[in-house]
């Protein structure tokens, strides 16, 4: 399957996954809402009931019109025309809420038209427990001409969200599905993407191991030739390019073994003193025939007084090598590289060129194993794109840190910073 086709897949997951979220959320809301009008139809017919209860008991005419008037989402009045007592109030308002299916505790308290207070107020558990001590200024008032009571539901929303609990669950159940269906097609991706990496890796090590392995081969060849030994100077350019191309062979397995082992946390450092003004002189000197091959030009901006640190020489000397490396490598004609040391509150050392740069998408992942950046028509350079990876990985072990400064077709500027040592 193609990139395009997955994200063409993607996109319609995602958009499948959201339309899913909004319907279900749609019809949660409309459960919601009809549960809301069940409610205040199942109170007022109880709240009725109740009316209709105490008037039997008081022989008393209800109005012509509904004594129940709700004044908000939870609270109700009633009007009764005479006063009950508390007792029977709240036997006639259980008795009513428990036949309409009604479980949700509430307040309830009545209004005295005579002295204009609320004669009694309390709060009834539906369970069957009657709180008596409640304040009756902690109950609503409402001025009328005559006697009523009033009911309050405290908890009206979480009762009417428990009777919504399957469709909460399901809901959840639902969005953590689809979460989990997401994090599986990122595994999945992320799979797809190492499997391609891979055989990149094995792509480019074929590549790497190919060159040195054919100039081994071929010098070996010649030195069959038993003419060969007449030849002092043949003989010693082919033994030298024996040994040249077996110090690189030996120097990219040596990189791929330091990043498992580092990946596995088993690096070693075998920290020593030394200078860094010589360190980076002598790893100059290896590029003595790529820098003459390329026709570059080194700029050393170093310090008169020497530099002295306490790290891993070999591997710093590695970690400078590589940018020395890609500064050639990613240049097209006649690099300059310019290689500083700065010393303040902690140590710089920057290696810059005047390369093709690198755009700033790519910075990201710049430093990330086997990631190697686009070259556009750059087409001989070759790597395993662990590099920048192995230098991240020494740079960090030492307590520091690196970073990439640079514009597409205005070069490329990394700076390392690490701690000062005694």
């Amino acid at each position: 399957m193609t990139n395009k086709s997955i994200r063409l897949l993607m996109l319609v997951a995602f958009l499948g996954a959201i339309g899913i979220i909004i319907t279900q959320t749609y019809w949660v809301r409309k459960a919601y809402q009809l549960q809301e009008k069940e409610f205040e139809l199942k109170t007022n017919l109880a709240l009725r009931n109740v009316a209709s209860n105490i008037a039997e008991l008081k022989h008393i005419q209800l109005p012509i019109y509904s004594p129940v008037e709700q004044i908000s989402p939870d609270f109700y009045i009633v009007q009764i025309n005479v006063q009950v007592e508390k007792e029977v109030l709240a036997h006639f308002l259980q008795a009513s809420f428990t036949k309409q299916n009604i479980t949700t505790n509430f307040w309830y308290g009545l209004y005295d038209c005579m002295s204009d207070t609320v004669q009694y107020a309390a709060y009834i558990n539906m369970q069957g427990n009657v709180i008596d001590d409640i304040p009756s200024a902690s109950f609503k008032k409402l001025k009328k001409l005559n006697y009523h009571f009033a009911v309050y539901f405290p908890n009206r929303k979480h009762f009417l969200s428990q009777q919504l609990s399957v469709w909460i669950v399901s809901t959840i159940v639902l969005i953590f599905i689809l979460i989990l269906l997401t994090y599986l097609l990122f595994i999945i991706l992320k799979q797809k993407r190492l499997s391609e990496i891979q055989k990149d890796f094995v792509n480019n090590m074929t590549h790497e191991f190919k060159t040195p392995l054919a100039s081994i081969q071929l010098s070996a060849d010649v030195l069959k030739n038993p003419t060969i030994l007449l030849n002092e100077q043949r003989l010693l350019n082919y033994a030298t390019i024996i040994s040249t191309e077996a110090k690189r062979l030996s120097h990219q397995v040596e990189r791929v073994l330091q990043m498992a082992q580092g990946n596995k946390g088993e690096i070693q450092l075998s920290k020593s003193l030394f200078v860094w003004q010589t360190l980076i002189k002598e790893t100059l000197s290896s590029f003595d025939q790529a820098i003459a091959l390329k026709i570059a030009t080194i700029n050393l901006d170093l310090p008169t007084t020497p530099i002295s640190y306490f790290g891993d020489q070999l591997h710093l000397r590695n970690c400078i090598s590589n940018l020395i490396d890609n500064a050639l490598k990613y240049t097209e004609t006649e690099p300059v590289i310019t290689i500083s040391i700065g010393i303040s509150q902690q140590l710089t050392i920057t290696v810059e060129d005047n390369g093709i740069g690198i755009n700033k998408n790519d910075q990201k992942l710049l430093f990330k194993k086997f990631y190697r950046v686009n070259t556009g028509n750059i087409h001989n350079v070759k790597g395993f794109g662990l590099g920048l990876s192995y230098v991240r990985l020494i740079i960090n072990a030492h307590n520091g840190r690196i970073e990439c400064e640079s514009d597409l077709g205005k070069g490329t500027k990394f700076v390392i910073y690490l701690p000062i040592t005694n």
